[in-house]
This record gives C-alpha cells, sequence and structure tokens, in this order.
C-alpha cells in the first residue's frame, strides 16, 4: 500500500517533460548501443557514442547535474579523438 501512495504522489509530482525523459533515455541507449557495436567493431560506434554522450549531456545540464554533464562532454571529446584515430 506504502509503495503504491508513494509511486502515484511521484508520478504526479512529477513535472518533467516527456520531451527531456525521452532525451536522456534515448541518449542512454545509443550509449549502450555504441558499445555493441565497438564490442563487433564498427566503425560507426564511435559516431552512435557521440551522439548519445551529447544527448546525454544536454540531459544532464538540463537537470543541473553538472559533473555527470562535464564527464558526459569529455567523453564526447574522447569519442571524437577514437574515431579520428580509428580512420587513421
Amino acid at each position: 500500500m506504502f509503495v503504491y501512495l508513494y509511486m502515484n504522489n511521484w508520478f504526479k509530482n512529477n513535472s518533467e517533460s516527456m520531451q527531456w525523459k525521452w532525451i536522456g533515455w534515448l541518449g542512454a541507449g545509443m550509449v549502450i548501443f555504441g558499445y555493441y557495436l565497438n564490442a563487433n567493431e564498427y566503425i560507426a560506434s564511435w559516431l552512435v557514442w557521440m551522439v548519445g554522450n551529447t544527448m546525454v549531456g544536454i540531459y544532464s545540464l538540463y537537470k543541473k547535474a553538472y559533473s555527470t554533464a562535464a564527464m558526459s562532454f569529455m567523453i564526447t571529446m574522447m569519442n571524437i579523438y577514437g574515431y579520428i584515430r580509428w580512420l587513421t
């Protein structure tokens, strides 16, 4: 009963728009998919990681999770470096 009341209250009070939730979840999903592509040695993994980490970074800025945003943008820079290195 307590769990039901807590979750019901949480859903009512959660004012985050669905657009922002999709950006966060899609970005996280792309990062995970990038790991799969990298494990199978697809060069597209770097591009997927770049987009996914950028989306996570933007979502983190929206949520005011600045350390997570900084980490995501630093990882995006490493993705760009890895992509360039893989091409050469």
